[in-house]
Parts: structure tokens; C-alpha cells; sequence
């Protein structure tokens, strides 16, 4: 959601944002999870207070860990979904649209943003592997008890069924996004309707 608002906010508009938003998603993408993290504590735990600092205690807990791995995400797809906005507001057909009175924000929502919101999804797909596996740092470094601390504790204790467990849930979570992203393809684009 975040990668989509920033590229619905920054696509076709003035240098200025656009460089803006390219250098903080670039940042976002550069620096570790587990880094972001470590940040995103010593800010909104250990300065404000705000969220708390490990455990499980309630979905506040969850806040930070998910940024901590939604942002290199967001920052990806963002930079994917503003490239593919700005080249499909340069087509032919968002030329016609704007002929016929539409708003740019119209030609935006009807017409490019499903062009563009294709690479997206087929990145955001494969994309959850990546997010499967760098969990485990990141739930060390806040402390939370899950998946991925289980899985550490098997290998380690060589508890080969939890081992082979923990693999084929995270095979099986992959598989069913990525099934999930296929059939959003047919949502995104009709044309693949009569495919």
C-alpha cells in the first residue's frame, strides 16, 4: 500500500518528488531489515515510547517488525510501479483518454495504473520469498517469538521433522502467493481473460 501511494503521488509530477521518493526508496532497498529495525527502535521505542521495544503482547508489537520488512518492499515495487506509471502515461492511449476530457487523476485510476500494476505483481510474488527468509533476523532482533526462532532452534537441535516442517510451510505459503499473483493478472489486465 505504501509503495502504491507513493508511486500514485510521485509518477508524472515535477523532478523535485519524483527524485525525492527515488532516494528514499533507494535507501529503503540499500539498507538490511534488520538495520531498519535497529532504527525504527531506537526512535519510536526507545526515544518515544510509542511501540514496545520485544515480545508479543498485543498487535503494537507487531507495528515495527513489519516495517522493518515491508519498507525494502515497498521500496522495490515503488520504484517498479512509478517507472510503469510514468511510461504508460506516455502511450497513445493515455493521449486519447486525456482527448476525451478525462483528468489526469482518471487516466491514472482507469487506464494506467492497471498497465503498470502488472510487473508489480509478478515482483510482490517472488518477492515473498525474500520476505520468508530474512524474517528470522528480524524477529531476533525484536524479540519475538515465532517461525522463524522455532526453525532457528530446530537446526541447531537437529530436530529434523521440525526442520522439514518449518520448509514445507514456507514452500507452501510461496507456492500459494505466487498462485494468488497469477490469478490477480487476470483481475489486473481483462485481456488475459480470453487466455
Amino acid at each position: 500500500m505504501l509503495a502504491l501511494a507513493v508511486a500514485l503521488a510521485t509518477a508524472g509530477r515535477s523532478r523535485w518528488p519524483r527524485r525525492t521518493a527515488s532516494a528514499a526508496e533507494l535507501v529503503a532497498v540499500s539498507v538490511p531489515p534488520f538495520v531498519i529495525g535497529l532504527l525504527l527502535l531506537s526512535l519510536f521505542s526507545f526515544t518515544l515510547g510509542w511501540f514496545p521495544v520485544s515480545g508479543d503482547r498485543d498487535a503494537s508489537a507487531l507495528v515495527l517488525p513489519a516495517l522493518a520488512l515491508g519498507l525494502p518492499i515497498a521500496g522495490t515495487l515503488g520504484q517498479v510501479l512509478r517507472e510503469g506509471l510514468e511510461r504508460a502515461l506516455e502511450q497513445p492511449f493515455a493521449t486519447t483518454a486525456r482527448s476525451r476530457g478525462l483528468t489526469e487523476r482518471a487516466v491514472v485510476a482507469r487506464h494506467a495504473l492497471r498497465h503498470a500494476l502488472l510487473p508489480a505483481v509478478t515482483l510482490a510474488g517472488w518477492l515473498v520469498g525474500g520476505l520468508l527468509g530474512g524474517t528470522v533476523i528480524t524477529e531476533a532482533v525484536f524479540g519475538r517469538p515465532s517461525l522463524g526462532q522455532v526453525a532457528l532452534e530446530a537446526v541447531t537441535g537437529r530436530d529434523m521433522p521440525v526442520v522439514m516442517a518449518v520448509v514445507l510451510l514456507s514452500a507452501a505459503v510461496y507456492v500459494c502467493v505466487n498462485t494468488a499473483a497469477d490469478l490477480a493478472y487476470r483481475v489486473v489486465d481483462p485481456r488475459l481473460r480470453s487466455t
